[in-house]
């Protein structure tokens, strides 16, 4: 804006110049032709109404002049103001830059720190869950133990309690059972068990025989040792001893033999008093009423 300013002061200071130069060389020529008797006497008029008109065409160029400088020097100022403004505004904007480039700096720094943090976690959590997965595993070979145990404990429900261990071993191997879930799962499955294994119980219960019938009997259990029956018709006595690796049902057919099975539920029963009761395998066990 300033050099267009420059340029029009300048235009209108030689059309000033031009226009003086112009009236000056006019006015000697008509000089001229007066004083050599070229004009009428009505040139002289002319001349001063031209003159007149020059001038007022001067004043009014200069008044056009003088406008025009007060147009530039608004001009310049507001150029400069302008470029004062533009000034500032870069440097507040390379300021902006500059803490803008700061911060990205340092939000590059934390993303690669989380980074970090996340691939340590990564490599925690993928050890945490190789070991749960150990930890699974080696659950699953208590289980394998445990199913052996049960299948050699007294011939009792066995069936049910097995498949309880077995579905315990399937989930932890298919992972739809946690370590943790696991170890509790499999905690009290053994302490059923340690249970089971030391109690007396007497229970009214169907019992298969040794030749496959099915009758209603009362059973005595003696913890993990022996158990004993009478059916509900006083038909069949009998006990189930360990035979081997397994266990095997025998019924008694001696009347004493029979009367030592009979009191012994009865003494468990609280029919009799507390008593000492030879059986026929060759064993005495103390039974006490309504306990162990």
């Amino acid at each position: 804006m300033t050099k267009i300013s420059r340029e029009n002061r300048t235009i209108h200071q030689t059309a000033k110049v031009a226009l003086v130069a112009m009236l000056v060389v006019w006015a000697g020529l008509q000089t001229a032709q007066a004083q050599t008797g070229g004009m009428n006497d009505s040139d002289p008029a002319q001349i001063k109404a031209e003159i007149s008109r020059t001038k007022k065409d001067i004043t009014k160029a200069e008044s056009d002049l003088r406008k025009t400088d007060s147009l530039a020097r608004t001009e310049m100022a507001l150029a400069q103001k302008t470029e004062e403004r533009a000034v500032k505004d870069r440097e507040r904007r390379e300021k902006e830059i500059a803490e803008l480039q700061g911060r990205a700096s340092e939000l590059r720094k934390q993303i690669e720190t989380q980074k970090s943090v996340a691939a340590r976690s990564g490599n925690g959590i993928g050890e945490i869950t190789a070991r749960q997965k150990n930890l699974a595993r080696n659950l699953a070979n208590w289980c394998d133990s445990l199913l052996v145990r049960v299948q050699k404990s007294v011939p009792l429900d066995v069936e049910p309690r097995l498949e309880r261990v077995r579905a315990l071993k399937n989930d932890l191997l298919s992972g739809s059972s946690t370590a943790e879930e696991g170890i509790s799962r499999l905690a009290s499955i053994i302490k059923e068990e340690i249970k089971s294994g030391d109690e007396v119980a007497l229970l009214n219960r169907p019992f298969t025989l040794k030749g496959g019938e099915t009758v209603n009997a009362q059973v005595l259990k003696l913890g993990n040792q022996l158990m004993l029956f009478m059916d509900e018709e006083g038909k069949h006595f009998g006990f189930v001893e360990r035979k081997g690796d397994g266990w095997e049902t025998r019924e008694v057919e001696g009347f004493q033999d029979r009367l030592a099975v009979k009191k012994a539920i009865e003494v468990k029963a609280a029919k009799q008093p507390p008593q000492l009761v030879p059986l026929a395998i060759g064993t005495r066990v103390e039974l006490k009423n309504g306990g162990n």
